[in-house]
C-alpha cells in the first residue's frame, strides 16, 4: 500500500507561506514529496531523500523534465519555484528553462529534498528494496537531514552530507513562466544577480549524446595522440582538486578500465557479501588517452600488466540506474567513512570506523599491511590475515581499528594505498606521464545487485570496447 494512501501531511500542497512542500508524481506514476529539509514531516515511515537527486545532474534534471503528465498540477514548477523562493511576484519574469535549472541546483545544494511516497522504498545504499526497518530509516535520516542545523550536527552528520551518490541522465525543457537562482534568493536584487550569472555562464565544449559518439570521439582522440605523440589532459592539476571540492558528478556517460571478462558476470567486482563496486572516471576525463591501455593504466593510478587484455567499459548512467538504484560517490575519507558507517556499523562501532578512514591512520595501516605482506600474507585471504593481527596486535582497540580499515579494503577496495583525496596518482609507466602527478578524478559505484553486462549491453546501458595499444 502506498504510504500516501494513510498519511496526509500538513502544510504540503497549500500556498504561501503556510507551504510546506508538494507531492510529485514521476513519470511512472509513483508519488513523492519535495521540500526542504526543515519541512520535512516527522515520520519515521518516510525514509530517506533520493540520494541521485541531490547528488547528480543529470539525474535531478531528467526527475524534473519527465514529471508524469496529467498527475501533476501544470504549473508544478511554479509552484516549487514560489515555495523555494517565498516570492510569487517575480515568477513572470523568467522561463520554465530556468526554473528548471534553478531546482537541479536546489537539489544538488540540498536545499529541496525529494522523498518516494509509494513502494519500493531506497535504502540508504541506494538499493530499491523493503527490508529497511523504521529505526535504520530514522537514523539515516538523521546523517542527511541534521547538516546545517547548527552546533547540535553530530559529526555523523557531518560526514555524511560529503556523499556524493549519482545515477544520472538528461533532458532539455521547455518554456513556461518561472525564475531560477540561488535557493536562498529572497529578494529582488538577489534574483537579478542570479539570473545575470545564469545567462553569462560560459559554454563548455558540448558531451557526447550517445554511446556510438563516445567510441567516435575515441576514435578520433587516437588519431591525435598518434599524430601528435602527446598526450593533452582537458583539466589542469588545479581543476582536478577543484572537482573534488564540488563533491559531485555532473557527467552522463563514465568510464571503467579493467582486464577482459566474461560478459555473464557484473561490470564490478562482486564479493561474496554482494556488495559490488566499480571503479570509474568520466568519460571527459579520458577521451584523450584514447584506448590505449597502458596510457590509460598511467591515468587511472593502476599496475600495467602487458600479458593481460584489457577493455574500457562505457557506462550511460542515465541507462544504468533505470532498472536498480546504487551509491556513487568521491572516495574522499569522510564520503568513504560514510558508507563504511552504514553499511560495517554490526560488526564495528562508527567512532573506529570514521577514526580509522583518516589519514592519520592511513599510514600506520599501511605499515601493518607492508608487514603483513613481507611475512607471505595475502591481502585479501582472511584465513591468514586474522591470526596475523591477532598476534600483532595485543590490545583490543588497535587490533579492532586494524580489522575494520581492512573491511574497508575487502568490502570496497580501498587498500593501503587509498589516498583519500578522490584523485588517483600516475605511475609514469606510461611514457606520456611523469610520476606522481593527479590523474583522474575516481568515483565508485557501490551496489547489491548488479545486472551482468550481458544484461547492461541488451538494454543499451554499456558499451565494452577493446583497449589496444599504440603500436
Amino acid at each position: 500500500m502506498a504510504l500516501m494512501d494513510l498519511l496526509k501531511y500538513p502544510g504540503v500542497g497549500r500556498n504561501g507561506h503556510f507551504c510546506k512542500g508538494h507531492y510529485l508524481y514521476c513519470n511512472f506514476g509513483y508519488q513523492y514529496l519535495a521540500c526542504k529539509a526543515a519541512d520535512k514531516p516527522d515520520e519515521p515511515l518516510l525514509g530517506l531523500p533520493m540520494m541521485q537527486c541531490y547528488a547528480d545532474e543529470y539525474y535531478a534534471r531528467q526527475f524534473l523534465t519527465t514529471l508524469h503528465q496529467w498527475k501533476n498540477p501544470l504549473d508544478i514548477i511554479s509552484r516549487l519555484m514560489s515555495y523555494l523562493l517565498g516570492d510569487e511576484q517575480s515568477l513572470s519574469r523568467f522561463s520554465e528553462a530556468q526554473a528548471i535549472r534553478y531546482l537541479v541546483d536546489s537539489l544538488l545544494n540540498r536545499d529541496l529534498l525529494i522523498f518516494e511516497m509509494d513502494e519500493p522504498r531506497m535504502t540508504y545504499s541506494g538499493h530499491w528494496g523493503k527490508e529497511s526497518s523504521s529505526s535504520s530509516s530514522a537514523k539515516n535520516n538523521n546523517l542527511v537531514l541534521e547538516e546545517g542545523s547548527g552546533q547540535g550536527v553530530s559529526q555523523s552528520a557531518k560526514t555524511s552530507k560529503q556523499t556524493a551518490i549519482n545515477s544520472s541522465e538528461i533532458s532539455d525543457s521547455g518554456s513556461s513562466n518561472v525564475q531560477a537562482g540561488d535557493a536562498r534568493v529572497k529578494t529582488e536584487p538577489d534574483n537579478k544577480e542570479l539570473a545575470a550569472r545564469i545567462s553569462s555562464e560560459a559554454s563548455v565544449e558540448a558531451e557526447a549524446t550517445s554511446l556510438e559518439e563516445v567510441k567516435q570521439r575515441l576514435e578520433q582522440a587516437r588519431e591525435r595522440l598518434i599524430a601528435t605523440g602527446e598526450y593533452q589532459p582537458k583539466y589542469s592539476q588545479a581543476e582536478l582538486e577543484a572537482l573534488v571540492a564540488q563533491d559531485r558528478i555532473t557527467s552522463r556517460f563514465v568510464v571503467t578500465l579493467q582486464k577482459i571478462k566474461a560478459g555473464d558476470q557484473p561490470v564490478g567486482y562482486k564479493r561474496d557479501s554482494g556488495r559490488t563496486t566499480t571503479w570509474i572516471t568520466t568519460f571527459d576525463q579520458m577521451e584523450n588517452g584514447d584506448t590505449d591501455p597502458k596510457l590509460l593504466n598511467d591515468l587511472n593510478g593502476m599496475t600495467w600488466d602487458d600479458k593481460a587484455e584489457w577493455e574500457i567499459i562505457i557506462i550511460d548512467q542515465g541507462e544504468y540506474f533505470k532498472q536498480d538504484g546504487a551509491l556513487a560517490f568521491i572516495p574522499t575519507y569522510e564520503n568513504t567513512a560514510a558508507l563504511g558507517q552504514a553499511e560495517f556499523s554490526e560488526d564495528f562501532s562508527e567512532e573506529t570506523l570514521q577514526t580509522v578512514m583518516k589519514p592519520e591512520y592511513s599510514q600506520q595501516y599501511a605499515d601493518d599491511i607492508s608487514d603483513y605482506k613481507a611475512k607471505g600474507g595475502h591481502l585479501y585471504d582472511s584465513k591468514q590475515l586474522v591470526p596475523y593481527a591477532e598476534k600483532r596486535f595485543t590490545n583490543d582497540q588497535d587490533y579492532d581499528a586494524f580489522m575494520a580499515r581492512h573491511e574497508y579494503t575487502m568490502e570496497i577496495g580501498t587498500n593501503e594505498h587509498f589516498s583519500g583525496d578522490g584523485l588517483t596518482k600516475t605511475k609514469g609507466e606510461s611514457g606520456y606521464l611523469a610520476k606522481g602527478q593527479h590523474g583522474t578524478l575516481e568515483t565508485i559505484i557501490f551496489e547489491k545487485s548488479p545486472e551482468t553486462m550481458n544484461e547492461l549491453e541488451a538494454r543499451g546501458a554499456i558499451l565494452r570496447i577493446p583497449a589496444k595499444s599504440i603500436a
